[in-house]
């Protein structure tokens, strides 16, 4: 079992010279650029040799497409429901089982395990309000959310996927998810937010406990530790709101030439400033480079 201390003393080393971006594909790419114009789940069951374990109750919703991300193309099947997001990851990794997945989870970047796409990368997405939370506690339309949850989930898996391409590893811990999600939340909100972050998280602020997605990311430690890592994430979350909106402001101050009206959100949005693969290299690497624990102690991030 894992300690609180060795969960959140967890961050990644960052190169000292940033790579030529975007990094080029890796080699099992190709392969999926003939699901282009295909049917998904005749394309599907061709390139892994297997058909799905129970018929699709939403096939119509299947689609396969790349996603471009500062590690290269990546192959993304997405989904109609929580059923059938189950039904293709046991199709993708060669298994003859359903897994009972939580209804929070509803997306992975997977290392595929049946035979004929073993070790290829693939994003794979369920359509479902995003951790489970409902729209209300949003304030927003069940369809709207459901269009914002989806592109927080793609930018969310993409940013996993850069993690391990960049920085060398992707692993099931806060420090991933909360950088996972904050490209998440500036995909889908142009902002990111410390109160949607705990709605997220399932954590109650102040209290150390957790109703929701996190403690999926800490099982693999005791249950009266988990409380340690409760605290120090809800505790860090406010003051990552305050660094990303800074970093992005000082982003938008480099790109106006003119008045100060021109730096304001609207002109610069968060998602152009991330089409810039310095400005999203820069934010990955100052979210992954100092753990938890550190911008507890320090205060800052």
């Amino acid at each position: 079992m894992i300690t609180p201390d060795e969960y959140l003393n967890h961050c990644y080393i960052i190169p000292e010279t940033q790579p030529v971006l975007p990094l080029p594909d890796e080699g099992f790419a190709a392969a999926w650029k003939e699901a282009k114009g295909a049917a998904a789940q005749a394309f599907l069951a061709e390139i892994t040799g297997r058909k799905p374990l129970i018929p699709l109750q939403k096939e119509e919703a299947l689609r396969v497409f790349f996603a471009e991300t500062l590690g290269g193309h990546l192959p993304v099947v997405a989904t109609g429901g929580h059923d059938d997001f189950r039904c293709i990851e046991a199709l993708l990794n060669g298994r003859n089982g359903l897994e009972d997945w939580p209804v929070t989870v509803n997306a992975f970047t997977l290392n595929a395990q049946a035979e004929k796409i073993s070790g290829h990368r693939v994003i794979l997405l369920g359509q479902a309000p995003y951790s489970n939370v409902p729209a209300q506690r949003l304030g927003l339309e069940e369809d709207d959310w459901l269009r914002c949850s989806f592109r927080l989930r793609l930018a969310h898996e993409c940013a996993h996927y850069e993690t391990l391409r960049l920085f060398g590893n992707m692993r099931n811990n806060a420090l991933d998810e909360i950088l996972a999600d904050a490209l998440g939340q500036l995909a889908a909100f142009g902002n990111f937010s410390a109160r949607r972050q705990r709605l997220f998280f399932g954590l109650e602020q102040g209290t150390g406990r957790c109703t929701g997605r996190l403690s999926f990311y800490c099982r693999g430690m005791f249950p009266w530790d988990r409380a340690v890592v409760y605290r120090a994430v809800d505790t860090v979350l406010d003051s990552i709101e305050a660094d990303i909106s800074r970093f992005l402001a000082e982003k938008r101050e480099l790109m106006a030439e003119g008045p100060a009206a021109a730096r304001r959100e609207e002109t610069y949005p968060a998602a152009d400033l991330l089409r810039d693969s310095k400005v999203k290299y820069g934010l990955l690497a100052l979210l992954a480079g100092t753990s938890i624990r550190s911008r507890n102690r320090n205060g800052q991030i």
